[in-house]
């Protein structure tokens, strides 16, 4: 016999996985009949709450989903970006008087349906992403860290403006003298991704450029970058260690930096101001975007009211390895 989940009792009921959970265990704000109506329905479809899922009264838990790579299985805390949504998430979910699960998204229905957690947040969704679609089916209040690709209802998110930070790298490469700029971008289907490559295209239709787009994935990244006959001589990573790739490409291929290739990335790692030469760096403000999320999640969560979407701004960390022009 399949055992009921509190998603069923959500469901039969009417109301959101979190009503559920504080009409059970006698927490939360809600009318009287609401919380009686919660319990008959429950009792009605012997409903009994894994330990798990039954918390003490005074223990509100959030969840944090990392969802751009899909099933693969990867080490994202080590991610510098992630680390530091990770760290900005937690410190501002404890400050509220919530706990933090961090978990990566593969889309079980198991985990998802009988996770303890009174509302999500849903780390750089992919196109269709299932987690996404199983979460709003099960009514589990969400927020999206990073603009879903989908028009989403009922859902909030934070992001960057990622048509303004393309634009800013690009334009600065330019100014320097780049006239051939790569892109490092994808495989990914999330929205960052998205943009990023379509204002890279925009960009270069304007500048009589030709697009160059490689995908972080490319078995052989350095020679699709420099195998051409015209390599490019500037080059624009927008994950965090493409930065590190390109300066091992470049010291290969013999190639000076930034005199024979610019590089820059987007990256929040501290690291890039120790290389040889300093890297040029893009910041998303992920510990920003995070407190964020997390305040417009436990506002859903306690007022069921969510807010609109926030944009976080971005930073340029300009440095040597982009300054081709010296002045005086």
């Amino acid at each position: 016999m399949k055992r009921v989940r509190i998603v069923d009792v959500a469901v039969a009921a009417g109301v959101s996985r979190a009503t559920v959970t504080n009409a059970l265990n006698g927490t939360g704000r809600m009318m009287e009949a609401t919380r009686q109506h919660v319990r008959a329905v429950a009792a009605a479809l012997d409903y009994r709450p894994p330990g798990l899922v039954h918390r003490p009264a005074h223990s509100r838990t959030l969840a944090l989903a990392v969802t751009t790579y899909g099933d693969r299985v990867w080490n994202f805390a080590d991610v510098p970006y992630f680390s530091q949504v990770i760290s900005g998430a937690m410190a501002t979910a404890h400050e509220r008087g919530y706990g933090l699960t961090v978990l990566p998204a593969a889309p079980s229905d198991e985990q998802w349906t009988s996770l303890a957690a009174d509302g999500v947040l849903l780390l750089d969704p992919r196109e269709s992403d299932p987690v996404a679609h199983l979460l709003y089916d099960a009514r589990v209040p969400l927020v999206f860290v990073g603009r879903p690709v989908e028009p989403w209802p009922d859902g909030s998110w934070v992001d960057n403006d990622h048509v303004g930070s393309v634009r800013a790298v690009l334009d600065g490469l330019r100014a320097q003298g780049a006239r051939r700029i790569a892109l490092i971008a994808g495989p990914g289907t999330d929205h960052y991704t998205r943009t990023c490559i379509d204002t890279y295209r925009v960009w270069c239709g304007e500048h009589s450029a030709s697009p160059v787009v490689v995908p972080m994935s490319h078995p052989n990244l350095a020679g699709a970058m420099f195998g051409g006959s015209q390599p490019p001589d500037a080059v624009y990573g927008i994950y965090d260690t493409c930065g590190h790739l390109m300066l091992e490409a470049a010291e290969r291929h013999g190639l000076r930096v930034p005199d024979d290739l610019m590089i820059a990335c987007m990256s929040e790692d501290p690291g890039y101001a120790a290389t040889e030469p300093p890297v040029t760096t893009m910041s998303h403000s992920p510990r920003l975007g995070a407190q964020l999320a997390v305040e417009a999640l436990i506002q859903l969560v306690e007022t069921g009211t969510s807010k609109t979407a926030s944009l976080v701004p971005a930073r340029l960390v300009a440095r040597r390895s982009t300054e081709r022009r010296r002045t005086c």
